[in-house]
């Protein structure tokens, strides 16, 4: 089973991507803030200069073993202390310098294995060697290998993978209040492991990304200051573990008379689909499109809202390995976009992302 020790932003084929690696947050170095965590993070702050250690780079990792045979990859965060902590799970033992940061963030590497029926599931196909054998048959030998004459770029491998089910499920919210120009992001995570989210203001480049580390079964909520500077407008870009996306764009002060929508998603795992909950607390109805980035190519579909009402439109991910890409907007609020990506975890095993296939 082939694996990864990496961060948490997992490298995409488009702009999800990000070169930030995984880290504790901690604050800036004029005072202000830089993220939040439920998790205590005294242990990964740099004494001297109050930085963060972080993760580091990404290090690839193969998985030799009778438990993991099929081919697999796994897409669950681990560090160089998920050995550790792999060793600590069989043998009992506990390594006491492990910050309990990393133990949040981290997995153990039990999940790339199959310890209940590791033997069930078939080999994958391998190359067909028939030609090789043949010219050893009648040569003797095998020829030897010859560069090519104009070296490849370096590309991604084609196709998907099997992937083991991952630990994750986290939503993430937006609010505006016009009144204080301000928007609200709350990050909920309904997991079984923690997850850390790194927010860029896309309207300020220069800033360092807020970074907000949130345990199992605990929300984290903070605010974004639309002010003068910016004249309400926003545009944050949130990026997770596994290819998880969200983006909200627009601005906070809505003039009377207009729409104000929102929009929020749920997970329904039963049905394999996404629930997206559309609001509108505005003065006039509005039209939303919903229109799919990748996985599909049916749409865009189209949702009314009238003032003060709600509706849910239900997205279907039956076809795509669970995974899902698409985009919000809005008739009549210039500007206002929301965006939402990811894999929808079910519990079991599925497929590696088909849209970088």
């Amino acid at each position: 089973m082939r694996g990864w020790c990496w961060d948490s932003l997992r490298p995409r084929r488009d702009s999800r991507s990000s070169p930030c690696r995984s880290r504790a947050a901690a604050d800036n170095a004029d005072g202000s803030r830089a993220g939040l965590s439920t998790v205590d993070t005294t242990d990964d702050i740099h004494a001297a200069d109050k930085l963060p250690y972080g993760l580091g780079v990404r290090v690839p990792m193969y998985v030799i073993s009778p438990w993991s045979r099929g081919g697999w990859v796994n897409s669950q965060v681990f560090d160089h202390t998920s050995i550790i902590r792999f060793l600590e799970k069989r043998f009992g033992v506990i390594e006491p310098n492990i910050t309990a940061w990393r133990r949040a963030v981290c997995g153990d590497l039990t999940s790339a294995f199959d310890f209940a029926s590791p033997n069930t599931a078939p080999f994958p196909s391998l190359p067909d060697t028939s030609r090789a054998a043949a010219i050893v048959k009648t040569q003797g030998k095998r020829p030897p290998p010859a560069a090519p004459a104009t070296p490849e770029r370096l590309f991604q491998e084609p196709g998907t993978r099997r992937s083991r089910a991952l630990p994750y499920e986290a939503h993430v919210h937006a609010r505006v209040d016009g009144g204080n120009g301000t928007i609200s992001l709350t990050f909920r995570n309904t997991g079984q492991a923690a997850m850390v989210f790194h927010v860029y203001d896309k309207l300020h480049p220069e800033r360092v990304p807020r970074v907000y580390t949130v345990e199992t079964g605990k929300t984290l909520i903070d605010h974004w200051d639309t002010g003068l500077l910016d004249a309400g407008a926003y545009d944050l870009w949130i990026c997770g573990v596994n290819g998880y996306c969200r983006a909200f764009k627009g601005n906070v002060h809505a003039a009377s008379g207009d729409a104000n929508p929102e929009v929020d998603i749920e997970y329904d795992v039963a049905s394999r689909a996404i629930r997206l909950k559309a609001t509108n607390t505005g003065q006039a109805a509005c039209v939303l499109t919903i229109r799919p980035n990748a996985y599909r190519h049916d749409g865009p579909g189209t949702l009314s809202v009238a003032p003060g009402m709600a509706k849910e439109w239900q997205y279907s991910l039956t076809d795509s390995g669970n995974w899902y890409d698409f985009t919000v907007t809005v008739d009549n609020r210039a500007g206002f976009m929301r965006r939402s990506a990811g894999r929808m975890e079910i519990g079991a095993h599925g497929v590696s992302d088909p849209a970088m296939a």
